[in-house]
């Protein structure tokens, strides 16, 4: 299922008040980490060009590679090549080149710098990641590994979840939040929400507003998808970029959510 922002706001901000970090020592030891690599300016340029702040970009590129400056954060393949998985892109001349092309990719761009706030940081790492896990009523471990508000749960691969599976990685925002508590001048231009240590729980909710579940979504046959995309019932990346494709070629507003006007125009493909 595809969620608007505006449906899972509160909810972020809930589970950001109440988020008590359960794994200290190994939060803190790559928050440090992480802060040398902004100290040693290896995000400044493709951030400022973009307008991403340096804690989203630093944390994302350690969940997904580990901080390997030789590996694109499009997709975790060497930058100098032409990458083997999707998205397709390089090869490229840096990895300040590969980043600006893989944020802008993303649609960051159009957020704009000022506008960072932390749920919207949580609802964009969510999404390049997947809504996957809400689907089994499970808080991602991609966000909140590491914290009180991860309870288990993951794909262990393509399409197979696990309910039984621990999340080992870190999520990225126990380590964004580690960060600013250690460094207060790198927080989002709106700050993180008051309340931290509240009891309120708060569950994944469904969107009340997208009537369609992924793997319908996803069987359609006129997204344009390449590759093709595996009905796994994880609204990702890959399906956003579809619906988006799918949009800009039939005059939508490419916002990569497949709401009725999207569907409207799926069903009328399918039927020509």
């Amino acid at each position: 299922m595809s969620y608007q922002f505006a449906a899972l706001q509160a909810e972020y901000t809930a589970l950001l008040q109440r988020m008590v970090i359960t794994r200290p020592n190994e939060v803190d030891r790559v928050a440090r980490k992480l802060i040398e690599y902004i100290d040693q300016k290896r995000y400044t340029e493709a951030c400022n060009t973009v307008g991403v702040p340096q804690i989203v970009a630093a944390s994302s590129f350690e969940r997904d590679a580990s901080s390997n400056f030789r590996d694109s954060p499009a997709q975790g393949d060497p930058w100098n090549q032409r990458s083997h998985n999707w998205p397709p892109c390089g090869p490229f001349s840096s990895w300040t080149e590969a980043a600006v092309w893989a944020y802008r990719h993303e649609g960051f761009e159009k957020i704009g710098a000022a506008n960072w706030t932390w749920e919207r940081a949580c609802y964009e790492e969510e999404i390049f990641n997947g809504f996957g896990p809400r689907n089994h009523g499970r808080h991602t471990g991609y966000l909140w590994a590491g914290s009180n508000i991860y309870t288990g749960g993951k794909y262990v691969s393509d399409g197979v979840w696990s309910a039984t599976t621990f999340d080992s990685q870190l999520g990225v925002i126990p380590v964004m939040r580690r960060i600013v508590q250690l460094r207060p001048a790198l927080d989002l231009p709106i700050k993180f929400p008051a309340g931290e240590g509240s009891t309120i729980a708060v569950p994944p909710q469904a969107s009340p507003t997208e009537p369609h579940d992924t793997e319908a979504l996803q069987q359609a046959n006129h997204l344009g998808g390449d590759p093709q995309l595996d009905v796994d019932g994880n609204y990702g990346r890959m399906t956003r970029h579809a619906v988006m494709a799918f949009q800009a070629a039939h005059g939508l507003a490419a916002d990569g959510l497949a709401g009725p006007d999207t569907w409207a125009a799926i069903t009328k493909a399918e039927a020509a």
